[in-house]
């Protein structure tokens, strides 16, 4: 499942080496781990490891202060997100204090609570000083709003994420203009309760009456907002709520419809999702379904964690070379399509400078790469920070590249169902020197005929390639090409029923992931009317 709303890093040219840091935050890093001792004893009772202790718990907040970034968020708008955020950071600074501290002294003189004591403390004291400007911030800009004309009454029909939405973007663009009274719902179980601090006080075939009880108060509703599809309600709710505003001249106005602009008909200059292939059910079920797949995901991550360690000097090497060659960030980023068509941020060590300097000037040097760029793309270990997509679940070590969607080859659906590789049988096989449909035949059979012998067939044939460069096996082609045609003729010699019936014959994406995808490979086709320079850089991987 696809994190909503996930967030992109920055570019490379947009990226600083160093963020801001609040005073405060500098301030309260070395105070929160004193204030655990004393918090505990009263007093300072063993000076040597409490010195030990609050030293290396300040370096590790000022490393990690820099690493979440703590101090980006506005206070003004201050999130439920970014607090996750700040406690994961704190989490890590009791954590990077305690293993510090043991290697230094075993932590024979700091207590076993001292890092569960550092981690409260500068926990509450970092959300708490955030919780303060957030309120002070927010008093001071009610202080300075003037409505700009008379109040509007509105009445919110269903208690919706919308309506949730919608309550916020009042309060925030036009608070002296707009007041929401009440919200009602379908369901009788939301009654009395309350969304964003307003109350749901019945349901829409209510809204005869709760007109009525407001207007007895006075106050007159003037506006009724539906934070919902017109056909998710009831036929009796939406001929009550037509009829109430009719008769009592009030305005109607569906949130979604007004928020949401129908989506432009495709046309011949806006490309499409690239066409999915024809994949019966049956076949899917006996490439996917082995218990391979899930062995090879405990291979991935044992082997992942073992080669990032053992490499580990390597790539702190190649992370200085990169810094002295092209400068920060030495990470580069770029996002592909990964597993079942989700997202996916691909991570390399960075061979080519920013294409825009601190003054957004652009780089004539940034199309070319280095010598030391160059030699990273040749020996590949501009690719070694792919070693935390394995990690963290998003790819394999061996699998079907992941690639851009604008180069992803026609009927692709197959290659998409599995985990993106590090490297892969396409690659031994040919590398840059194959097309898109003989890689995406090479993909195919490669999940069709995947064992732990082939995977180790791929890690010799990698190390081979890494020696004597790419290289087109024509009798492995050959043999993909052959297997996908028979699979292709094998569908069209099917009966015209099947090959129609989406249960049995064909593998649909969600209509979500269709729509992302989609919109992925539109803004991708912008690349196709760009500098051929630019096109090049943005396709860093074949």
């Amino acid at each position: 499942m696809v994190k909503a709303n996930r967030r992109l890093r920055r570019p490379s040219s947009h990226t600083r080496l160093l963020s801001r840091v609040a005073v405060w935050d500098v301030i309260w890093g070395g105070v929160s781990p004193l204030a655990a001792y004393l918090l505990r004893d009263g007093a300072i009772l063993r000076p040597n490891g409490t010195i030990t202790y609050c030293g290396v718990a300040f370096l590790a907040s000022l490393l990690v202060f820099q690493w979440f970034r703590t101090s980006s968020p506005i206070s003004r708008f201050y999130s439920i997100r970014d607090g996750f955020e700040l406690i994961k950071a704190c989490v890590l600074i009791a954590a990077l204090a305690a293993v510090g501290s043991f290697v230094l002294t075993r932590l024979e003189e700091a207590p076993r609570s001292i890092p569960i004591l550092h981690f409260m403390l500068l926990a509450s004291g970092l959300l708490g000083m955030r919780v303060l400007m957030r309120l002070r911030d927010t008093r001071r800009e009610i202080r300075t709003m003037i409505p700009t004309r008379g109040i509007e009454h509105v009445l919110i029909i269903g208690a919706s994420r919308l309506a949730w939405f919608f309550s916020k973007m009042l309060e925030e663009l036009a608070p002296g203009d707009y007041q929401i009274v009440a919200i009602l719902d379908e369901n009788r179980k939301l009654r009395h309760r309350s969304l964003n601090g307003y109350p749901i006080i019945g349901t829409p075939t209510d809204l005869e009456t709760v007109v009525a009880d407001y207007a007895m108060h006075g106050v007159s509703i003037d506006k009724i907002v539906i934070a919902a599809q017109p056909e998710t309600l009831a036929d009796a709710a939406w001929t009550e709520i037509r009829r109430v505003c009719n008769a009592r001249q009030i305005g109607l106005e569906v949130l979604p419809e007004r928020l949401i602009a129908e989506r432009p008909a495709d046309s011949d200059d806006v490309p499409c999702t690239p066409q999915l292939s024809v994949v019966r059910e049956g076949e899917i079920a006996l490439s996917l379904d082995r218990p391979f797949w899930k062995i090879k995901r405990v291979l991935d991550l044992a082997i992942g964690l073992t080669v990032a360690i053992l490499l580990s000097p390597l790539i702190l090497i190649v992370l200085t070379l990169v810094l002295l060659d092209v400068g920060t960030p030495a990470i580069f980023w770029q996002q592909r399509l990964g597993r079942n068509g989700l997202p996916l941020h691909l991570y390399k060590f960075r061979t080519l400078k920013t294409l825009f300097d601190r003054q957004t000037r652009e780089r004539r040097e940034a199309h070319d790469p280095s010598a030391v760029g160059r030699f990273l793309r040749k020996t590949r270990l501009d690719e070694l920070p792919q070693l935390w997509n394995v990690i963290s679940g998003e790819m394999s070590l061996i699998g079907p590249r992941p690639l851009l969607p604008i180069d992803q080859p026609q009927g692709h659906s197959l290659r998409l169902t599995v985990r993106p590789g590090v490297t892969g049988w396409a690659q031994v096989c040919g590398g840059t020197l194959i097309s898109p449909e003989e890689k995406n035949a090479l993909d195919e059979w490669y999940i069709r005929n995947a064992s732990l012998r082939t995977d180790l067939m791929i890690v010799l044939r990698t190390l081979a390639m890494l020696i004597r460069g790419d290289h087109r096996n024509e009798e492995a082609i050959a043999a993909a090409l052959s297997e996908r045609t028979d699979d292709a003729a094998s569908l069209t010699d099917a009966p015209t029923a099947q090959t129609t019936e989406p249960t049995n014959a064909i593998l649909e994406p969600d209509a979500a992931e269709a729509g992302r995808t989609k919109r992925q490979v539109q803004s991708s086709s912008r690349l196709k009317g760009a500098d051929p320079s630019a096109v090049a850089i943005a396709r860093l991987d074949p």
